[in-house]
């Protein structure tokens, strides 16, 4: 099958929102939301289509485009190379210049929409650029250790290098709990770490990034107003997830687990399978250890998270620090 080159704009404003638009009737996939682009004509540069394209159909002159992504994708009816750009820097006000709509959206916002599956892999790829780096994320439980144990095993995982915790609490909290484990998140966000909160009722003033979701709580329609993730464990859980506006998802087990021991692995298959569909990043979690980040990076997975594998390790730093090797080839 000939594969069709595409040269496709991802503009961003000074907001951080990108611009959609909406295919029209008589064209191939009438209704769905796209970034703006077309086909390249013989002759052309995909860049050099870009700037074509983006006049044609949105009226602006490109001033800076910075190749992003190059991405096959097979539709029923043929099979397309996408040139994906990021466009920072453009003349013009946009508009829909062949009468189509346009919408100004935040990433997070786009897969609620009617989507070209590709364009949705993109919207994951911009998403996965304000994950934290490396994107190695703690699961810290506080009811998994005594309270001096769990605070030293946090701070020298930081002292590693981490730079990510969701805090989960599952239990009720006294009064001293919620002391400690404020200064805790407070110390962790001062270190330039993410910090989000799996809790059913946290408190207004809890120092965090945002929260983080149980499938149970999408599934009850909990929706918070800030920043949210969420822990997935199939297809329909991601797919939930993004269309409810998460920034990511935690999806579990990619390997069996010693916690779980009756529930089945997805496995490194499955899980790139659901990458490849995914509209929002892919945090590998279950039955990892630094040996087995290599094989989860590989299956698409945009970070890793380990509970056990910091907290109840002999030397928390030196678990971390093992964790951290990958990116650090």
């Amino acid at each position: 099958m000939k594969v069709v080159p595409v040269a496709t704009g991802i503009l961003q404003d000074a907001e951080g929102r990108l611009l959609v638009s909406l295919r029209p009737e008589g064209k191939p996939w009438p209704g769905f939301w796209e970034f703006p682009g077309g086909k390249v004509d013989p002759g052309e540069t995909p860049e050099q289509a870009l700037q074509r394209e983006l006049w044609e159909e949105i009226g602006i002159r490109v001033l800076d485009a910075e190749p992003f992504r190059i991405l096959d994708y097979t539709y029923p009816e043929r099979t397309v190379r996408l040139h994906f750009y990021r466009v920072r820097r453009w003349e013009g006000e946009t508009y829909g210049k062949e009468g189509q709509q346009v919408r100004w959206l935040y990433p997070w916002e786009i897969p609620a929409l009617e989507c070209l599956p590709a364009n949705l892999r993109m919207t994951a790829a911009v998403l996965e650029e304000s994950l934290p780096r490396p994107p190695l994320c703690l699961i810290a439980d506080p009811s998994r250790l005594e309270p001096a144990v769990f605070a030293n095993a946090w701070r020298q995982a930081l002292q590693a290098g981490l730079r990510w915790v969701i805090l989960r609490c599952k239990n009720p909290l006294d009064a001293r709990q919620v002391s400690q484990l404020q200064k805790l998140c407070a110390e962790t966000l001062a270190q330039g770490a993410q910090l989000w909160l799996n809790h059913p009722d946290p408190l207004p003033d809890w120092p965090r990034t945002g929260r983080h979701l149980t499938q149970a709580q999408l599934d009850a329609g909990l929706r918070p107003e800030e920043a949210f993730g969420v822990s997935c464990h199939d297809r329909e859980g991601v797919h939930q997830a993004a269309r409810a506006g998460a920034r990511y998802a935690l999806l579990s087990p990619l390997f069996p687990t010693a916690s779980h021991p009756d529930t089945p692995a997805l496995g490194a298959d499955a899980f790139a399978e659901l990458v490849s569909s995914s509209a929002i990043p892919l945090i590998a979690l279950g039955g990892l250890s630094a040996d087995r980040v290599p094989a989860a990076m590989a299956a698409g997975a945009s970070g890793i998270a380990v509970l056990s594998g910091i907290l109840e390790a002999p030397d928390p730093g030196v678990a971390t620090a093992d964790l951290l090797h990958y990116w650090r080839l």
